[in-house]
């Protein structure tokens, strides 16, 4: 791809696994509240599924996102659980990811999102 940074195409694919992690915590919800309650859960059961099943496409995610796929696989698994702990890292790591979005490519703190995966997973 000409003309797309590696850093561009790494956050591209942290912001999947993120929603993925989002939606599987039920905190996805809001990219389409109008959508009725059946439509939710099957979300969420499908972020959940892909986290935790054995999937190239995971895989590949968490290669091009470099995340340690086993220890998403982890932190997915404690949020299906229900860790608080863990639901708290996720809206953390959420709220980081939105503020350097705003920022320019520039000034990405990418040392911090390192941070935010070492911290979460």
């Amino acid at each position: 791809m000409t003309g797309v940074s590696q850093e561009s195409i790494n956050r591209l694919w942290r912001a999947v696994v993120l929603q993925a992690l989002l939606d599987a915590a039920g905190l996805g919800r809001s990219l389409n509240p109008s959508w009725p309650e059946w439509k939710h859960q099957q979300v969420k059961e499908d972020a959940r599924k892909w986290l935790l099943d054995d999937s190239q496409d995971l895989t590949d995610a968490c290669s091009a996102a470099t995340i340690h796929e086993e220890s998403l696989r982890k932190f997915a698994s404690r949020l299906v659980k229900g860790d608080t702990q863990a639901r708290r890292s996720l809206i953390e790591w959420r709220d980081t990811f939105a503020k350097q979005g705003r920022k320019p490519a520039d000034e990405l703190e990418v040392e911090q999102e390192s941070y935010v995966q070492d911290e979460i997973f």
